[in-house]
């Protein structure tokens, strides 16, 4: 229950109120939990739009969805996202990269960034089968917070130290596995066998990011991880409203 309350308290702004412990291993193998978050996440945002439809207009419904996933996560990821955008698209060298991204302003780069993908995703959220809707509103989250785990399990940190070693550290093969386990079984109550083809796609844009990214900095960030959950978020929602 520690783990899942630590992951439950860094990924998301519901309040945990119980004491935690935080030691290294702990923060580290709390990542398993990161798709069963990204679940309830999901879940939050059906009642959200269940309520919407009830006494607003689709495109208000859809306007709180997207406020929902920023006040759940008190825009985490979203900040990921500028940082790696502010970093990746600066054209300077790997070390003058990793200083931007750490550096807490905003350029234009992270602006633009975000209002794209901001847009993208509300557009997204219009567009979706109605039919499918809340079933795309469960697993879309649990997709992108499953991302996280896979690539802070399987490449490198380009930094001495920081969250992201910790993780990179105690993040182990069985806690990847279960993490992957959750995801394809939720994938396949939700959408049978088309579940499978939905999680493998967005791997499968997860890589090619990952090689943008590494290609600049020889690893990946914490800020990295968010930009990329952020980012297949999208993919994952791009992918079920064109094939649903």
């Amino acid at each position: 229950m520690n783990k899942f309350l630590l992951a439950l308290q860094f990924i998301t702004r519901i309040p945990v109120k119980q004491e935690l412990n935080y030691d290294e291993q702990a923060i580290g193998a709390s990542m398993v939990y990161y798709p069963v978050i990204g679940n309830l996440i999901g879940a939050i945002l059906v009642a959200v739009n269940q309520l919407g439809e009830l006494y607003f207009p689709p495109l208000v419904t859809n306007a709180l969805l997207i406020i929902g996933m920023v006040v759940l996560t008190g825009g985490l990821h979203l900040d990921g996202l500028m940082d790696t955008c502010d970093g990746i698209f600066s054209g300077r060298d790997k070390e003058r990269i990793l200083d931007i991204m750490r550096d807490s302003r905003v350029g234009a780069f992270g602006v633009i960034g975000v209002v794209l993908l901001l847009l993208l995703k509300f557009s997204l959220l219009v567009e979706s089968p109605i039919e499918y809707k809340r079933l795309i509103l469960l697993y879309a989250p649990t997709i992108s917070r499953w991302t996280m785990v896979y690539v802070a399990f399987v490449y490198p940190y380009p930094r001495q130290e920081g969250l992201g070693k910790v993780y990179q550290k105690h993040l182990k093969l069985r806690h990847f596995l279960l993490a992957t386990s959750w995801t394809l079984l939720v994938g396949v109550f939700l959408f049978e066998i088309h579940g499978i083809y939905i999680l493998l796609a967005s791997w499968l844009v997860t890589i090619v990011l990952v090689k943008v990214i590494m290609d600049k900095i020889d690893g990946l960030t914490g800020d990295n991880y968010g930009a990329i959950n952020e980012v297949i978020e999208v993919v994952s929602l791009l992918v079920m409203v064109v094939t649903l």
